[in-house]
């Protein structure tokens, strides 16, 4: 029940003790106090804005930002601390940009005038102060009453631990896992909380206690438990470790057998959600998991290493989950993540049929056997935004949106949105992505492939440090080594990215996509020559490991500079075919200067502005 709040004469109310730091006096007239207390009040444990009763509807930065306003009530806070509260840093952001943006929503769900602020006041060139009369009603969980908790996205976050093996047993049938997986995807439906995926927990051994899991996950709710196998039955107890207040939520204990773990993991998600007082819709239709033991063990094994990024591993786990479906041919998560395997295998290390092949067949199954599965929808996202579908931008992103409305906690499905975004021009929409799926890291770090959107907005400082930090995470990734030269390249650092082009073409000395690279820094560096034979040589190369459409596109540049305009639009016109249609990039790459004094030039950027319009990124 949300608490009622108490009115008082001359404008002053207390929703309760315990969220008196929360609390708003009114300093209006009686009248207008009791008129604006009911007209909104600010949930935060329900996460919601409403007015007379009435949900109003806003995002989650946004949300956040109000809530922050909202408890210095009165107080001028500085744009710099708005910025390290909500972004927490200002690395991945277009500060000014975004904060004018979300201000402005905030302003439009309470309906405020900035002319005339009756809530929320600027303060010119240095921040804003919350004035206005707001009902504030405390989250219902349990809170440290010595603690000052931040109202951020750690302290509506938990991690759904795998179960510890009591006894002698151990988990080689994946029970422990399995059960952790099954409630993380559960819990995925929760609004306002975080829910880590359980690849971001099934690393941690048991000797990890949990609240140094929440640490190290910067996490405040933490669901673990333990799973005893006696007598042909299995033991289960579950409980959820408040780590900010030490306090247990709930605790729980059932008797079960593996038949029956749905209908546990489906009580266990009701417990966390009544102890956070959130409503858990959408009930699990089916379970997620095969009912044979043999099918169960194998996919959790395959699963357990399909995200380690080691293409050696990455081939055993294609293995289990094969053996996973072989066994239980109506195994749908099964299908979906051995689809999803094949998918990135194809795409990052056999371009040949064979794979694409059978990641159509899995996936189409998956579907076939839940059209509703989250990780089915995005398996064929991932296979038609590629080269054998010629990257179905629209398909693609209605399947991910989808996928993200069943289950939040995908963080695959946020950043290829965000790629595809890119790729279309939304530029904005596709930063707002990458920045979504960033709670779901369990770094809470934003997805390296970020670089895109600063590349391709000219944000070269951006990229170079998103850049480093991604070639220091990952020194052999191919991707990191291609974009390494740009930046520089961008702004006339020839020494610079003269060196990075080398260390790029050392790892990839015959990919289309390095060699247009470098005759692209040949061309801006005025080498027309050499420009020219790089473009005849990428031709030669028939494969790549990237995208063909960035290498018509840098082709399309080398044209451009070398003094081709013809030549360089019908290139550039391959490219958008071809899944490259980031036109904002189009308008201010210096490269194709000479291109838009060309009628065909405006024509194309029109019809790609009418063809992907701003709502399209919307979530």
């Amino acid at each position: 029940m949300i608490p009622m709040a108490t009115v008082w004469p001359l404008g002053i109310f207390f929703v309760s003790p315990q969220a008196a730091e929360y609390t708003i006096i009114a300093a209006q007239t009686m009248s207008t106090a009791k008129r604006s207390a009911a007209e909104f009040e600010l949930d935060l444990g329900r996460y919601e804005l409403r007015r007379s009763g009435s949900r109003v509807k806003l995002e989650k930065k946004p949300m956040e930002l109000l809530m922050f306003l909202v408890s210095r009530r009165e107080q001028m806070v500085t744009r710099e601390e708005i910025i390290r509260k909500i972004w927490r840093t200002d690395l991945f952001i277009d500060a000014e940009r975004n904060l004018n943006n979300i201000v402005r929503k905030i302003r439009t769900a309470l309906g405020d005038d900035p002319d005339r602020p009756r809530f929320l006041e600027t303060v010119v060139g240095v921040g804003y102060r919350f004035i206005g009369p707001m009902r504030v009603v405390e989250a219902q969980f349990p809170r440290a009453e010595t603690l000052d908790i931040p109202i951020d996205e750690t302290s509506r976050s938990i991690a759904v631990l795998p179960l510890v093996m009591a006894g002698k047993a151990n988990d080689d049938e994946g029970v422990g896992i399995g059960f952790a997986d099954a409630l993380a995807a559960q819990l995925g439906k929760l609004q306002g909380v975080v829910v880590l995926p359980s690849s971001a927990t099934i690393h941690f051994s048991a000797a990890v206690s949990p609240k140094e899991v929440a640490a190290k996950l910067a996490t405040r709710f933490v669901v673990h438990g333990a799973i005893r196998l006696q007598k042909g039955e299995w033991r289960l107890s579950v409980e959820m470790l408040d780590a900010h207040s030490g306090r247990v939520c709930f605790s729980k204990s059932f008797d079960t057998s593996l038949d029956r773990f749905a209908q546990v993991e489906g009580e266990v998600a009701r417990e966390v959600a009544r102890a956070l007082k959130l409503p858990l819709n959408a009930p699990q239709q089916r379970p997620r998991h095969s009912r044979n033991p043999l099918a169960y063990a194998e996919f959790m094994r395959g699963y357990k290493l399909s995200g380690s990024g080691d293409p050696a591993e990455v081939a055993r786990a294609s293995q289990h989950l094969g053996t996973a479906v072989a066994r239980d041919p109506n195994f749908a998560l099964a299908h979906a993540t051995l689809s999803f395997v094949f998918a990135v295998q194809h795409f990052e290390s056999d371009p040949t049929s064979a794979l694409l092949e059978k990641a159509e067949f899995h996936g189409s199954r998956a579907l076939e056997l839940d059209p509703e599965l989250p990780e089915a929808l995005v398996a064929r996202a991932f296979l038609v935004w590629g080269p054998s579908k010629n990257f179905q931008h629209l398909e693609a992103i209605t399947d991910l949106k989808r996928a993200l409305s069943l289950q939040k906690n995908l963080p695959h499905a946020y950043n290829r949105l965000g790629t595809i975004l890119a790729h279309v021009g939304l530029l904005d929409h596709a930063l707002e992505m990458f920045e979504r799926g960033r709670p779901f890291h369990p770094k809470r770090a934003v997805s390296p492939s970020v670089v895109q959107v600063y590349g391709w907005k000219g944000e070269f400082e951006r990229a170079a440090e998103v850049i480093a930090a991604w070639r220091e995470e990952s020194p052999n990734n191919k991707y990191a080594l291609h974009w390494a030269p740009f930046p520089a390249m961008m702004t006339g650092d020839w020494d610079a990215a003269s060196q990075c082009m080398e260390e790029s073409l050392a790892a990839a000395p015959h990919d289309p996509l390095m060699i247009s690279m470098q005759g692209l820094l040949h061309a801006r560096m005025g080498k027309a020559e050499a420009a020219m034979d790089c473009v005849m040589k990428a031709c030669s190369y028939p494969q790549s490991f990237g995208h063909a459409h960035h290498s018509y596109y840098q082709i399309a540049c080398i044209h451009a500079l070398v003094g081709r305009p013809e030549t360089a639009f019908a290139w550039l016109e391959r490219t958008v075919n071809t899944g490259f249609a980031c036109w904002p990039f189009f308008l201010k790459d210096p490269c194709l200067e000479n291109l838009r004094a060309m009628p065909e030039f405006g024509l194309l950027v029109s019809s790609l502005q009418a063809k992907y319009p701003d709502h399209l990124g919307l979530l």
